[in-house]
């Protein structure tokens, strides 16, 4: 079997916030009739250096045309030559680039196919299948207006009518207003609302982070995320060092992973399939075991294609003791597949189906194509925007 032609979809969808995100479909087609699915998702971030799709096509071309998509660590040393220090060498803060989007976009769709050749789920290929569902958490953009308190505090009740009730909370704008809105989510909701962490966004010195922890600590959170500036490893380990909570930081290639271990700056690795794609990240849930660091599964929010990889990577991870953050099918209004994933109760279904287990809506993805780019219309930054 060879990979024998590319199709790439730019499209939009839209977040509960108001907020709209870009995303590239991926179809890897092959000689022998099987098309495998990969996405590049949520694509706003890179607003002043949003890849262009014809050359994004040009290049997965280059490198995939003709290539076995079994041999997917072969397809990943290609992918080497021209996607620079998308994984052995890469920023902690955001977790990925455009190249290691790209990657991964590549390595999904190679699983996708093995699964469906050889009608297996894609877990398989990971090790084999350690849990039928993986626990997650929804995402609480910051307050920075009066009117964000009600509009946050609205969607908790939805959610909590849904069977969601499990947050994490993007601090840091304005710290009178996270208390002031920490202090009411518990007054309204009490101990219905399980708060795993607080995430700081790499914006803050340890020092103030630590302050700002001593303020919040009342209400109750297991996690600090990005608690300091990006690569201050000596910074975390000193603050772990002092709190009770667990330190957690996003880990995005190897050499950070090292470095991370070295300090001793965190209890968890945050890893997301979009650092490189699962045969990539799967070295990092393994560094991190044998290091005694656990993992959760991270996420810039993906539609139910990048869900199920994130799902069947979970599902092969010996341990994955803390609640994960992929719950784009959630977040969305729109997705490009017949059947979304499946979120209820504060956890993912491991899908059971062939390959990723999703089978892409045709019609969906052509009525949201859409440029990657808009100029008059905002970015999402942290998938929130303020009205």
């Amino acid at each position: 079997m060879k990979i024998s032609s590319i199709t790439l979809t730019p499209i939009q969808t839209h977040r509960r916030t108001g907020s709209i995100s870009s995303h590239l479909i991926l179809q890897v087609h092959t000689d022998e009739g099987l098309t495998g699915l990969g996405e590049i998702s949520d694509l706003d971030c890179y607003r002043m250096y949003m890849p262009d799709v014809d050359a994004v096509k040009i290049g997965i071309e280059r490198i995939a045309l003709g290539r076995d998509p079994f041999a997917v660590q072969a397809l990943h040393n290609e992918m080497a030559k021209y996607l620079h220090n998308y994984f052995l060498s890469a920023p902690s803060y955001p977790p990925f680039t455009p190249a290691s989007q790209i990657a991964a976009g590549i390595d999904m769709a190679c699983f996708d196919i093995m699964g469906k050749a050889l009608d297996t789920p894609a877990h398989t290929f990971l090790g084999g299948k350690t849990r039928d569902a993986i626990e997650i958490c929804y995402p609480l953009f910051q307050v920075k207006a009066e009117a964000d308190y009600e509009r946050n505090l609205g969607f908790i009740q939805t959610l909590l009518e849904q069977g969601i009730s499990r947050f994490r909370y993007y601090v840091g704008v304005d710290f009178a207003k996270d208390e002031k809105f920490l202090a009411a989510v518990r007054d309204r909701f009490g101990d219905a609302v399980l708060l795993k962490a607080l995430d700081f966004q790499a914006k803050h010195y340890w020092k103030d982070t630590l302050r700002a922890y001593e303020r919040l600590e009342q209400f109750g959170f297991e996690v600090i995320e990005s608690p300091s500036w990006r690569e201050d490893f000596e910074g975390m380990a000193e603050l772990r060092r002092r709190v009770e909570a667990d330190v957690c930081e996003h880990c995005s290639s190897a050499a950070q992973a090292m470095a991370m271990v070295k300090a001793g700056a965190v209890d968890i690795f945050n890893i997301t399939v979009n650092s490189g794609g699962l045969l990539q990240v799967k070295k990092l849930a393994a560094l991190a075991e044998l290091a005694g660091i656990r993992t959760l599964l991270g996420t810039t929010q993906e539609l139910s294609i990048g869900t199920a990889a994130h799902a069947h990577l979970g599902a092969s991870i010996s341990e994955l003791s803390v609640a994960s953050d992929p719950v784009g099918p959630l977040l969305y209004a729109e997705d490009v597949v017949k059947d979304r994933i499946q979120i209820a109760d504060n956890r993912i279904a491991v899908p059971t189906g062939p390959g990723l287990g999703v089978e892409l809506d045709e019609d969906a993805l052509e009525r949201l194509r859409a440029p990657l780019v808009e100029w008059d219309r905002a970015a999402h930054g942290a998938g929130y925007v303020s009205e």
